[in-house]
């Protein structure tokens, strides 16, 4: 008998299996308490967003116009904490209605002043992400409120119209359709539970997704740059910790097996030769002889025990002298064929002895060379070292060559390693150490305190500053398509669309300002300038400058929006001058610095 294969209706089964899937997702979110919250949040954003946005809006205009008279920079500090305290407010809204908890993102807060404290507020980027989000909460909320309102509004009163149909005396409209019968009042009936059954998940998908935009904008956002440096460090720490182990093993057990061995066997010889010269035996000075051969080679055995601790030669006649010392012990022949002559900082020369020594060691034990080469060099502010043979090659990091750990080691001092290890063709392994300890920039002005980066670091990490600004700016042009949308679907009845877009283009500005106005300090910023104090504050006044053309021009935006009437910006932009003016001076930071003192 032969068998026949039937064909497997595949399509309807998936059809099927799509369907019970839609059912599912639909009861499991009718049932779903946090459903109705996130609608609940939904209704209250509108509210909250008009009473947010008409007190910042006073707030800051009222500060604005009143700074000239030095009457609104207290009102201008006032809007700020205010607004830290309005965001804290929506995100334990956010918490008791939805269930999402939505942590503090601040930093704490330094000790010090208040002008301290009000210059780390300033510079929190958290402070600019709660104005951004309470700015945006009115039209997002209006937008929220309205959607909310209309299908449930919808929705209700389809299911409810049989219950008061008759008290409206000519009938209901429901779009094109008008109920004033019991039997039209039924047949929606029906409708208005079929938009109940499938709005209410759809609107738990929009507080969902409202929610998640509110903790991007009210929650605190890592940095992926210092994430991975952050996980590198965890590693190269297990690494240095399990390195440390096994050196501290390592010399337990040469201790063990080689001086302590020697020592017990010298005890034994004196005390024979003891014995022998209290009988009168003449072989007692041999014996006496022995243990002096032994005594000298547990000295040895320390010696060599002490060289790979830290190498006395390496102290006291440097690392030229301690390179020709390396190479005159390594078993295979090696030219040194660089080695500078002037004493380097002590961390340096133990960087490059140690990255040398493991190097001849590996090409000892697993290279199978027939000659090696030393290059040890100061090029610039760095020190290049270069260890070459002519082996088997296929060194890497991970083959227990104690590679890793001399990436380590260098990267402790900011440096790199580079292996080149082809099969069959030789091992080469060079190392870029800093002469100089890295240099750190004093906290002035606005900016913070950070180290001097060499250019490639400085533009890897300008690279992934550029990157995180593209996607913020990409998602404000989005969230700005999204209000101008809004605006024109609703008739565009007035000029309102112009005061959220000009708080987008306010943080755009901003952040942008920050990211491509102070760019990473370099060391090359230096120049001729010895002074790093001087840089950081040269970084500062650009710094200032930026952001103070960025809040008069949309000052001016402000301006030309509420009708272009008498231009008051212009006491603000003459306050900026001035205060840039200060800020320029060579004794204005010396004052600011009492004044951050003061209690």
């Amino acid at each position: 008998m032969r068998a026949v294969r039937l064909p497997v209706p595949t399509v309807a089964r998936s059809g099927r299996r799509f369907n019970r899937g839609v059912l599912a997702w639909l009861k499991r979110e009718l049932l779903d308490p946090r459903a109705y919250g996130r609608i609940g949040y939904l209704l209250l954003a509108g509210c909250l967003g008009t009473l947010e946005f008409v007190f910042l809006v006073t707030g800051i205009a009222v500060g604005v116009g009143l700074a000239v008279t030095l009457i609104g920079i207290p009102v201008l500090i006032g809007v700020v904490y205010a607004w830290g305290a309005l965001a804290e407010g929506e995100r334990r809204i956010i918490h008791a209605v939805t269930g999402t908890y939505i942590p503090n993102p601040y930093r704490p807060l330094p000790a010090g002043g208040w002008w301290t404290r009000l210059r780390a507020r300033l510079g929190d980027p958290a402070t600019w992400k709660d104005l951004t989000f309470l700015l945006l909460q009115f039209p997002f909320g209006l937008v929220s409120f309205i959607v909310s309102c209309v299908v449930l509004g919808i929705g209700l009163e389809g299911v409810t119209l049989p219950a008061w149909y008759w008290a409206v005396p000519d009938g209901v409209d429901i779009g094109i359709f008008r109920a004033d019968q019991l039997g039209e009042a039924v047949l929606m009936v029906p409708v208005g539970a079929v938009v109940l059954l499938l709005g209410i998940p759809a609107l738990s998908a929009l507080g969902r997704l409202y929610v998640g935009y509110a903790q991007v904008l009210l929650g605190s956002n890592t940095d992926p740059a210092l994430t991975a440096e952050m996980s590198d460090l965890r590693d190269a720490r297990s690494r240095i910790i399990e390195a440390a182990d096994a050196e501290r093993r390592r010399i337990e057990r040469d201790l063990h097996d080689g001086a302590q061995q020697r020592l017990v066997a010298l005890a034994l010889t004196l005390r024979m030769a003891e014995k022998r010269a209290a009988e009168g035996d003449a072989a007692a000075a041999e014996l006496v002889r022995q243990a002096g051969d032994e005594a000298g080679l547990a000295l040895k055995d320390l010696r060599d025990l002490a060289r790979g601790i830290h190498p006395a030669i390496l102290t006291n006649r440097g690392l030229a002298a301690a390179l020709q010392d390396l190479a005159g012990r390594s078993s295979v022949p090696v030219e040194v064929i660089a080695a500078p002559s002037e004493r380097l900082p002590d961390q340096v020369e133990a960087a490059a002895y140690f990255v040398v020594s493991e190097c001849l060691a590996n090409v000892d034990k697993h290279a199978q060379a027939t000659s090696a080469t030393v290059s040890v060099e100061a090029v610039g502010a760095h020190l290049l070292v270069c260890v070459a043979d002519d082996g088997v090659g296929g060194a890497g990091f991970d083959d227990g060559t104690g590679l890793q750990g001399l990436e380590d080691r260098v990267g402790a001092l900011e440096g790199t390693l580079q292996v080149e290890s082809p099969p069959a063709g030789g091992t080469r392994v060079e190392a870029s150490i800093p002469l100089a300890e890295p240099v750190e920039l004093p906290a002035v002005g606005g900016l913070r305190a950070g180290p001097l980066l060499s250019d490639d670091e400085a533009e890897r990490v300008q690279a992934h500053r550029v990157g995180a600004l593209r996607i913020r700016n990409s998602m404000l042009a989005v969230i700005a398509a999204v209000v101008v949308a809004v605006w024109a679907l609703t008739g565009s009845p007035n000029d309102w669309v112009v005061w959220p877009l000009l708080g987008l283009g306010l943080a755009a500005a901003m952040q942008s300002w920050a990211v491509l106005g102070t760019p990473p300090a370099r060391v090359s910023d230096l120049g001729g300038d010895a002074n790093p104090r001087m840089l950081q504050r040269r970084r500062t006044m650009r710094d200032t400058l930026g952001k103070l053309l960025i809040v008069n021009v949309f000052l001016i935006g402000i301006w030309a929006a509420g009708g272009a009437g008498y231009f008051w910006p212009v006491w603000v932009m003459l306050g900026s001058g001035v205060l840039f003016a200060l800020k320029g001076l060579h004794r204005s930071q010396s004052w600011l610095e009492r004044l951050q003192d003061a209690p």
